[in-house]
């Protein structure tokens, strides 16, 4: 008797995972998500806040099989498969350099099928007086720190943003 529930039992079995085979078969797809984008970095203190200044930007997400298109006011600056993305939790990414030609208001989007993100940054012209005026800051800021100047230097050790 024991027998003929043994084998009945690993019919029932057989004939489920012949059925989950098959179902899993029929509706596999890449893994879905958002994309994350993020945009900023570069080695002038003025990076992806004014005209002529490189920007990277790099868009994160799930899917590793899906093109990924970076654009800047509609503008493709990059697009492509995304390729493995180290100490993140999104497996994939599209990373590329950008550099603003004109001045004003920028949205910046990330779009991978049907999934995007959207955010406007505000560029200044790299030659303007409010560039200036933001590299002096930031340059009598270094100095009042290394001289040690109590009116200036209360954000030394700590980044400060031109913006």
């Amino acid at each position: 008797m024991n027998i003929k529930k043994t084998g009945r039992y690993a019919a029932v079995g057989v004939a489920a995972a012949a059925a989950a085979v098959q179902l899993s078969a029929g509706t596999a797809t890449a893994a879905t998500g958002s994309v994350s984008l993020w945009v900023g970095g570069g080695p002038d203190l003025l990076s992806c806040k004014a005209t002529a200044q490189k920007c990277q930007v790099i868009a994160y997400v799930y899917d590793m099989s899906t093109p990924i298109t970076i654009t800047a006011d509609g503008k493709t600056v990059a697009s492509g498969l995304p390729v493995a993305s180290q100490g993140t939790v999104e497996p994939g990414q599209l990373a590329t350099l950008w550099i603003p030609q004109t001045a004003g208001p920028t949205t910046i989007t990330a779009q991978q099928g049907s999934q995007s993100q959207s955010f406007t940054i505000q560029i200044i012209d790299n030659n303007g007086p409010e560039a200036f005026a933001k590299r002096t800051q930031a340059y009598l800021q270094s100095l009042a720190c290394k001289t040690g100047s109590s009116t200036i230097s209360a954000g030394c050790g700590a980044r400060v943003d031109p913006l």
